[in-house]
């Protein structure tokens, strides 16, 4: 037996510095646009601090003014902020929002209460803070979900997935993406298109997929899928398949959560921070929405909105302690689960929150748009979503996304209202497909017809080559990865099943609620607790 002993504080997580590049022309501009976007600014004089209140911008005279404040508890923190790895708790601060001036040496603090005009010259840098990916993604695996399995191991072994997908760019396999995400009966099959990056030195294309994980996985279809278009356009496909463009992206001008909060800093940049659908509020609620505004000056009545997103790793913890409640029954569960029509799974999921919810404010209220499926929580997914006949009475859309407790993640949104090209998809040519054992494999992934590649082991994997077509000059291709299966897992839970208590997951919102209660639960036992972790 291994002991691991872990000082954890549940619920932490970490922030770096993020210094803002500007200069006096453009610094006027730049403080306005986060003093908008509602920045708590403090103010670095030698070694006081200070809240400015009230911080207004005068450009003509270059200067800033304001009332000076005592610093709010939730922007004080246990150590001063360095470059890297500082810890704060989500609950309780708010590092996301802060906005820091660095005076220079020998500015004169006023008192508390007094009005103070600060002169753009006499501030030396300005910087945000921003959150820290590489720390915090150790911090959620070794902290968060460290706390219920013990050791990121055990997290990978039994994490609830589907095939991993590599793709070789020149020198090596990379990893890009999950197929068939959260298919786990044939009756649940649906086309998925996998965005794949492009290597534009060669006219082919090398992918493997691999089983890591405890599952048998099952692979009808691998299709590439290739669409020729301008270089200056991105081009993602919908759900259904079909090619849409994006050209002139715009951010949102505001993201409210549950709890009217501002999340605008954290989804209007493609940098692995999101936004999770977390929020803590004292409502009956068990579903999490994040409302995204933007201008529609143009008054478009069509337009594409573009989201950056993956599921949680949360979410595959809680759907696996929900599968642990069948114990040894679970495997007879998970063979009846087989039999289930489209129709049944369907519902189920619905009801439980488990898609991601499109919807736009229109006159009669909320329209649902769309509901996206799992995209899997090892990699973030770019989607399009196509939005037609918007309301035009208002100068600005709402977007509502919802969904269950931490069970996506939101790293970026935009809408893009351009009229958009009618692009082609064509195929590109499988020419080989081999296990690594030398098994031919080509003819079980050209079409959908129940002919599966299987792949029942840990370290199975199969190597497959397309060939590209050529491309005419001046235009880019971009690729996706047409694909259709379905995986079981394999488990070996003890102990006898509560079928009383299982009969509650019947009810609709019965999964979300269980995601909330476990999620509420390990807070409650782990904050600030020092822990002792077992695993064998």
């Amino acid at each position: 037996m291994v002991v691991a002993f872990l000082h954890l504080t549940v619920g932490c997580t970490y922030y770096k510095i993020d210094n803002l590049t500007t200069n006096s022309e453009t610094m006027s501009s730049e403080i306005d646009k986060f003093n908008k976007m509602g920045h708590y600014a403090i103010i670095h004089a030698d070694d006081q601090l200070w809240h400015l209140e009230g911080l207004i911008i005068n450009e003509d005279a270059q200067k800033l003014t304001g009332t000076v404040s005592p610093i709010s508890s939730e922007h004080q923190y246990a150590k001063p902020r360095k470059k890297h790895s500082n810890r704060y708790k989500r609950n309780k601060q708010k590092p996301m929002n802060e906005i820091h001036f660095h005076l220079v040496s020998g500015f004169d603090s006023p008192m508390t209460g007094e009005s103070v005009e600060i002169p753009f010259s006499q501030i030396k840098s300005i910087s945000l803070n921003k959150g820290d990916g590489g720390t915090e993604f150790a911090s959620i695996l070794l902290g968060t979900v460290g706390v219920i399995v013990g050791v990121f191991l055990i997290i990978l072994a039994t994490k609830s997935s589907c095939p991993f997908v590599y793709v070789h760019n020149g020198e090596y396999y990379k990893f890009t993406g999950e197929l068939y995400p959260g298919i786990i009966t044939p009756n649940m099959q649906t086309d998925d298109y996998l965005p794949i990056p492009t290597n534009g030195a060669s006219n082919e294309l090398l992918i493997k997929v691999s089983n890591e994980l405890k599952e048998i996985q099952h692979t009808d279809l691998l299709e590439l899928l290739v669409v020729e278009h301008d270089p200056s356009q991105v081009v993602l496909l919908d759900q259904e398949g079909t090619p849409i463009t994006f050209s002139e992206l715009n951010d949102p001008v505001a993201a409210i959560n549950n709890n009217q909060e501002s999340e605008l800093s954290v989804v209007t940049n493609k940098d692995d921070i999101s936004f999770g659908f977390n929020t803590t509020t004292d409502q009956l609620e068990n579903t999490r929405s994040l409302v995204l505004s933007f201008n529609n000056n143009d008054r478009a009545q069509n337009g594409n909105l573009f989201l950056r997103i993956k599921n949680s790793l949360w979410l595959d913890y809680a759907f696996g302690r929900f599968n642990a409640q069948f114990g040894e029954y679970y495997d007879t569960f998970q063979k009846n689960q087989q039999k289930s029509s489209k129709e049944t799974s369907e519902k189920w999921a619905l009801e439980q929150h488990i898609p991601l919810s499109v919807y736009v404010k229109s006159t009669n209220g909320w329209e649902l748009i769309d509901r996206l499926n799992t995209v899997g929580p090892l990699a973030y997914r770019d989607i399009a979503v196509p939005l037609k006949n918007l309301p035009t009475s208002e100068s600005n859309v709402e977007i509502k996304l919802e969904t269950g407790f931490m069970f996506w993640e939101l790293d970026y949104a935009g809408i893009d209202f351009s009229e958009h090209d009618k692009l082609e998809v064509t195929k590109a040519e499988m020419i080989h497909a081999e296990e690594h054992d030398g098994t031919i494999v080509t003819k079980q992934l050209q079409a959908t017809d129940d002919v599966y590649l299987t792949q029942p082991n840990i370290g199975d994997e199969v190597y497959i080559r397309f060939d590209l077509p050529p491309i005419e000059d001046g235009r880019k291709q971009s690729l996706f990865l047409k694909n259709r299966g379905f995986y079981n897992y394999i488990r070996d839970y003890k102990g006898k099943p509560n079928f009383q208590k299982l009969k509650l997951f019947k009810e609709p919102g019965s999964f979300t609620e269980f995601s909330k209660l476990e999620y509420e639960s390990l807070m409650n036992y782990a904050d600030n607790d020092d822990l002792i972790v077992y695993h064998e």
